[in-house]
């Protein structure tokens, strides 16, 4: 877990070109506080990307579970083998070859 760097914003526009620095370089999103509470973060585009993505996952992960706790999963044999089966069709209708299996 990173460590949270916390500052007020007045040092924002007093030290923009540092704190930019500091985000970028070490891919550290600051905190700032105005009025000594919470107010904004600021992070990097590669740090938000990487957020948003690990967002994204998570949010499949969860939509996955439910799925399997209302009961519309298969057995992951049958999964493959649907799989496999799908392949095996694209791949013949591709090349026209004859695949057995």
């Amino acid at each position: 877990m990173q460590k949270t760097i916390i500052r007020p914003i007045s040092e924002l526009s007093k030290r923009m070109a540092d704190v930019e620095a500091f985000v970028v370089e070490q891919d550290t999103p600051v905190h700032l506080t105005k009025n000594g509470s919470n107010h904004m973060v600021i992070m990097s585009s590669s740090h938000f990307e990487m957020m948003q993505a690990k967002i994204g996952m998570l949010e499949n992960l969860l939509r996955s579970e439910a799925e399997i706790r209302q009961g519309k999963s298969i057995p992951a044999h049958l999964a493959f083998g649907e799989i496999d089966q799908y392949l095996k069709e694209r791949l013949h209708v591709q090349s026209g070859l004859q695949i057995s299996g």
